[in-house]
């Protein structure tokens, strides 16, 4: 897993997020890599995922967040299309069902057991060699050590702590349980004080030419990693010269985005990074009403936007199958990956 040499020409890419969105984005995204339109393609993920399988090994092993990270390894795998390697990838994401690993996944219990005879860096970059991740693609983690979500309300005068855990605030937290706070009033944080950005996470961002803020959880996935970047003083995007998108989440979420429009989202997102975003690419698909489940679709509603707004139907529904052991439901609507490589390729080929 290295980074393009000071002398390589082309996009460079990262992507900025976690969770679902982030894998597949990687994965629309990772024939460009192999094509040469881009030269580059890495993934930031925050330390804060404290759900599931992950924060039992956190709880119990003093280790990092893996499910967000070996998830988007596995989406750059270049193992995929092998019948092996499919096999190999169908097994590590394999979730046991009883015994002492009942409810861990394969991919979680080997990154576990390369970091605790490594460290957290070396044991992504040995999964990634492993998982035949190409060698300028990867996954960087924006902290060298697990960090403790909180949420904050800043609201006028008050201030307070609204709660503490990803996992909880995803689940829990009514963020919006007031009408007067509005979005952007409820901040996210980590309890951990002293924590510094990871210095490959920042050689990744100072060396991009493109940042792309991935679909995915508002509070679960996008402004933890966004909150990340300021690990240590102000975002590492805030004076960055690469060009901004941020591909849209598809529905707003109860409790925490209730309401929100297209734009209230990248206002956010612009209030955490510190500067203006390029490009939005959302979706402006429907499907039958029984998939949205009490949601509702995230909309623009405004006439003119400083950024460039690219409306497409993007989302797709997909065959989920729970597993008994999941600690989150998995998607059941989802970022169509063919659109979102077609989109990207033509920007890219258009900002050059």
């Amino acid at each position: 897993m290295a980074f393009p040499r000071s002398d390589i020409q082309g996009n460079k890419v990262v992507v900025l997020g976690g969770g679902n969105g982030t894998s597949r984005l990687l994965r629309a995204l990772s024939p460009l890599l192999a094509d040469g339109s881009i030269v580059s393609l890495h993934a930031l993920v925050h330390m804060a995922d404290d759900g599931g399988s992950t924060g039992r090994l956190r709880e119990q092993y003093e280790v990092g967040a893996m499910g967000d990270v070996t998830k988007c390894l596995l989406a750059l795998s270049s193992l995929q299309g092998d019948i092996r390697g499919d096999k190999f990838l169908k097994a590590l994401e394999y979730r046991f069902a009883n015994g002492d690993f009942s409810g861990h996944t394969l991919r979680n219990v080997l990154l576990t057991a390369l970091e605790l005879t490594s460290d957290i860096d070396a044991a992504i970059a040995t999964f990634a060699r492993v998982l035949q991740v190409p060698k300028y693609a990867g996954v960087i983690p924006t902290s060298l050590h697990a960090l403790t979500q909180q949420v904050v309300l800043m609201h006028g005068d008050e201030e307070r702590l609204l709660g503490s855990g990803q996992h909880y605030i995803s689940w829990n937290v009514n963020v919006q349980e007031n009408p007067e706070w509005k979005p952007g009033d409820i901040r996210v944080v980590f309890a951990e004080q002293g924590e510094a950005l990871n210095p490959r996470a920042k050689r990744a961002i100072d060396a991009a030419t493109h940042i792309i803020i991935a679909p995915g959880h508002t509070y679960g996935s996008i402004l933890p990693t966004l909150a990340s970047l300021s690990l240590g003083g102000a975002s590492a995007l805030a004076e960055n010269k690469a060009h901004i998108s941020a591909v849209m989440t598809l529905l707003t979420t109860p409790l925490h985005t209730v309401g929100w429009s297209g734009e209230d989202f990248v206002r956010v997102y612009e209030s955490y990074i510190g500067r203006p975003i390029d490009l939005v690419a959302a979706n402006v698909g429907r499907v039958p009403a029984g998939f949205v489940a009490g949601q509702s679709w995230v909309d623009f509603t405004e006439q003119n936007h400083p950024y460039e707004l690219l409306l497409n139907d993007v989302v797709r529904i997909v065959e989920s199958k729970q597993d008994p052991h999941d600690a989150v439901p998995r998607p059941v609507l989802v970022h169509d990956d063919q659109e979102m490589q077609n989109i990207f390729r033509s920007y890219l080929e258009k900002k050059n």
